[in-house]
């Protein structure tokens, strides 16, 4: 029998980031339905003023909720904010790449590619994030720091 405890505490940041990624995800879905579907706007520029508004609500979601990084120095901050929107960069092309191909070329139902595009992109989001949140800062960090330092010597 396993030990459901143990399983959860090895990926509770998966699991959380499932349901917060799930709630921008939802974010971002009906940000799309409305631009696309009620105010009828072009897909491609629906999804991208969705992944604007869904990634804002990620990023908070994502730093304090799931990996709980809370930092009152705001070199940590900004260094996290521009690995996660340089990440996030990057699923966008894939956003837009998987919407366009799913509703150009396959003709799926708008909503339909949106959901698929959602799932997929969401699990590369996940890698991206926790590398952000949990593997990358204190390195990133600390090299930022020893060249402030070393700048303030030669100065």
């Amino acid at each position: 029998m396993p030990n459901w405890h143990a399983l959860v505490h090895k990926y509770r940041h998966f699991l959380r980031y499932t349901l917060y990624g799930f709630l921008a995800s939802l974010v971002n879905i009906l940000v799309y339905f409305v631009f696309t579907h009620v105010w009828h706007i072009p897909y491609v520029i629906g999804n991208n003023v969705a992944w604007v508004i869904s990634n804002a609500v990620s990023f908070l979601f994502t730093k304090s909720l799931v990996f709980h990084s809370h930092y009152d120095d705001w070199l940590v901050v900004g260094t996290e904010l521009v690995s996660f929107f340089g990440f996030r960069l990057l699923s966008l092309v894939a956003d837009n790449v998987i919407m366009i191909i799913g509703i150009s070329v396959l003709g799926i139902p708008s909503m339909w590619a949106k959901v698929i595009d959602q799932v997929l992109v969401g699990l590369f989001n996940y890698a991206t994030s926790r590398w952000t949140f949990i593997r990358q800062k204190h390195r990133t960090v600390d090299r930022i720091r020893a060249r402030v330092a070393a700048n303030k010597k030669q100065s």
